[in-house]
């Protein structure tokens, strides 16, 4: 049995919002750059479909994680200087992605205030 299960599922999203963050924050930085394109980071997961076999323990293991990529948001020009950068939109995505990081950091803290419930003995 993991300890920790609660908080593991959770990790990546945690770490995706906070790596969002960043990205949406740089957007509204750079608002008034000329010809700067707003960037937003996709999320996805990469699923072990072909079952590899270890012979020897130096070998490389093949892993199930998460990974993230910056894409180019494909959005009309929004002023002269042919920079695409809504500032609107990156406000709005900026509360929604804290929101949603928010909700994994209460899910995460749930899961250990559990556990620490566990250890004094249900007090």
């Amino acid at each position: 049995m993991d300890l920790f299960e609660g908080v593991r599922k959770v990790r990546p999203y945690l770490d995706f919002t906070w790596k969002r963050h960043k990205v949406i924050l740089s957007n509204i930085a750079n608002a008034d750059t000329p010809n700067y394109r707003a960037l937003d980071l996709e999320m996805r997961k990469r699923l072990e479909t072909i079952p590899l076999k270890v012979t020897n323990p130096k070998h490389i293991r093949p892993s199930s994680g998460t990974q993230f990529r910056v894409i180019e948001v494909k959005r009309p020009l929004v002023g002269n200087d042919r920079n695409n950068v809504s500032v609107e939109e990156e406000m709005a995505k900026l509360v929604q992605n804290r929101i949603a990081y928010e909700v994994y950091m209460r899910m995460a803290t749930g899961s250990l205030e559990k556990l620490n419930r566990v250890i004094r003995g249900g007090r």
